[in-house]
């Protein structure tokens, strides 16, 4: 139970699956998922940072198993899935996190730089949702939990690649979830995560637009965790983000001019590099 009485999800002994989550809110989301004593299994493409958060997450984790993996390749994707399967009777949670951004302009950016993009911010999703779906639907029970973006729901200049994927996963977790429903598995849930920058390093030289600070990843990470306990089907954070679906209401040039005023459009202007999330 919550303070306000709501129900929570009880995440000790549940099997949870993380892409990305050697570092950033990925490694958080573990750290917080170990602390109420769920089993882990981590995907990350780093090794070194795979075996450190290993060390750092065993005292405390139910169990904790890491998998190097490249999730922008289908058969590694389908090699790594299956050692997972075999290492863990079924999986609670999948939480689909891993990420990278471009940060260039559309016409600056090589074929290369989209289609690393598609494939791991958006195709990513989908493919692990694939492994681990059909076993949920088939007990009746599972967590499909998507991180995706503010910039999956209103556009952003110097993200264009990246708002393409993450309105993407938007719309996948909402048919996701929908038909979910109307299939009868009600006991499959789909959370969709729509945060504004979130200050890991991943976004290193952005500006956030007026209203939007830099969330704190810590913060931002505990609310995820809640979101999955309380079964939520949106994460929309901060507050300003949960006003777009508003702001999409008004005529495309109001539009941009509030985009404009909210400094939205210059925000990607002094971006210096990422790494993945």
């Amino acid at each position: 139970m919550d303070i306000r009485g709501l129900k929570m999800k009880n995440l000790k002994n549940k099997n949870v699956v993380i892409t990305g989550g050697a570092s950033g809110i990925g490694k958080k989301m573990a750290l917080l998922l170990s602390r109420q004593g769920a089993n882990l299994a981590l995907i990350d493409i780093d090794k070194i940072q795979l075996a450190e958060a290993k060390n750092e997450l065993e005292p405390q984790a139910g169990r904790i198993e890491t998998y190097e993996c490249d999730v922008s390749k289908q058969k590694k994707i389908d090699h790594i899935s299956h050692q997972i399967k075999a290492d863990f009777p079924w999986i609670d949670i999948l939480i689909n996190n891993a990420g990278v951004v471009t940060g260039k302009s559309f016409l600056d950016t090589n074929d290369a730089d989209l289609v690393r993009n598609l494939d791991i911010n958006l195709m990513a999703v989908i493919r692990m949702t694939r492994q681990f779906l059909p076993a949920m639907t088939a007990r009746n029970s599972g967590h499909i939990v998507n991180i995706a973006s503010a910039a999956g729901l209103i556009g952003v200049p110097g993200l264009v690649d990246y708002c393409a994927a993450k309105y993407a996963v938007v719309g996948f977790s909402d048919a996701l979830r929908l038909e979910m429903k109307k299939q009868g598995y009600t006991g499959v849930k789909v959370t969709c995560i729509c945060p504004a920058f979130i200050a890991t390093g991943m976004f290193a030289g952005a500006k956030p637009p007026w209203l939007s600070p830099w969330l704190d990843p810590d913060a931002i990470s505990k609310k995820i965790v809640q979101s999955i306990q309380k079964e939520r089907a949106y994460l929309k954070a901060p507050l300003i983000i949960k006003l777009i679906p508003f702001f999409k209401g008004l005529p495309a040039p109001l539009l941009d001019r509030l985009v404009s005023i909210m400094r939205l459009d210059r925000t990607m202007d002094a971006f210096k590099g990422s790494k993945t999330g």
